[in-house]
């Protein structure tokens, strides 16, 4: 994974307190590891799950997203997604990348709810929306998701992109995907668009939002990725911030 010297570079240990490696991954940490260098790693002795992993953990969450969803995209190129609700969810989340603001960020949200959480393109537009922001109801005391969710549903979308059509080969269509991550970590295919930041106000007199923290658990725990949930993992956050 050649580094992009405009991003922060995590080491391998950072990244693996965000999910629980295999054991035969963990025996190749070292003190001291990058994360790019412990992904090359992964791949090179066969690793694919746990590569998948660290490289969704690593990656900023817009790009997070535009890797996934380029997988996802070449997928339902060979399996078409099976409900209007489901593209209507993958448009939802490509417009956020293309423009990422509260406006695309809420509605992948709904996209993604429409779509049901078992569904690729329900999780992909539900890591939008995690990626960063209150879960809040607009206008009410903010509540955050946790950091490195948006990025663990990401990783699952590519995951679900790789057994979408001749599951037999999923290793090989994983290896493909993973090369595709690769380039988007160096820089070399980045989304479109440009971010823009947008002033993100707490509100101030309201009462809080009892179902924010609900909806979130619900929709990790009915989802692909609710396997990998650590045990005591802290999934929110409560009080002042900003979109990230």
């Amino acid at each position: 994974m050649t580094p992009d010297p405009t991003l922060p570079q995590p080491t391998a240990a950072d990244v693996c307190r965000l999910f629980v490696p295999t054991p035969p991954a963990r025996a190749l940490l070292a003190p001291g590891l990058a994360a790019r260098d412990y992904f090359a790693a992964l791949v090179a002795a066969g690793h694919l799950a746990d590569a998948r992993r660290v490289l969704a953990h690593s990656l900023p969450p817009r790009r997070a997203v535009w890797w996934a969803a380029l997988c996802l995209h070449h997928a339902a190129g060979e399996v078409p997604f099976e409900t209007p609700e489901e593209a209507g969810a993958f448009d939802a989340a490509t417009r956020w990348v293309v423009a990422p603001s509260e406006a695309t960020r809420r509605a992948a949200e709904a996209a993604a709810w429409l779509a049901q959480p078992t569904t690729a393109a329900g999780v992909l537009a539900m890591a939008c929306f995690l990626s960063g922001g209150s879960v809040s109801r607009p206008g009410l005391p903010p509540v955050f998701a946790a950091p490195h969710l948006s990025g663990r549903l990401c990783g699952a979308v590519v995951y679900l992109a790789s057994v979408r059509f001749d599951p037999a080969k999923y290793l090989r269509h994983l290896r493909d995907y993973l090369a595709i991550g690769q380039d988007v970590a160096a820089g070399r295919n980045l989304p479109p668009g440009r971010p823009e930041p947008e002033p993100w106000a707490e509100p101030r007199a309201a009462a809080p939002d009892p179902g924010a923290v609900d909806r979130l658990a619900g929709f990790l725990a009915a989802g692909p990725a609710a396997g990998e949930r650590r045990p005591g993992e802290v999934l929110y956050t409560l009080g002042t911030g900003g979109r990230s």
